[in-house]
């Protein structure tokens, strides 16, 4: 299980990144964050979304590095 879930978190940031880029090109009237928290702002959106992408990414990839050692 240890080692599977490094891939979760690759799965699951890439998962937020790419719906911070799909945003660009879709246009709604409120953007849901997280939750019941929402915003009508396209750029907090995208800017949530990818933050907590990479962040998701980065303990990923530390995950996966002290796997390794």
């Amino acid at each position: 299980m240890k080692k599977i879930i490094p891939y979760i978190y690759f799965i699951i940031g890439i998962s937020f990144v790419v719906k911070g880029f799909y945003a660009l090109f879709n246009e709604q009237e409120i953007y849901y964050l997280i939750f019941s928290l929402q915003t009508e702002s396209k750029w907090i959106y995208i800017l949530f979304n990818l933050f907590f992408g990479g962040l998701i990414l980065y303990t990923g990839i530390r995950r996966l590095k002290s796997l390794k050692e």
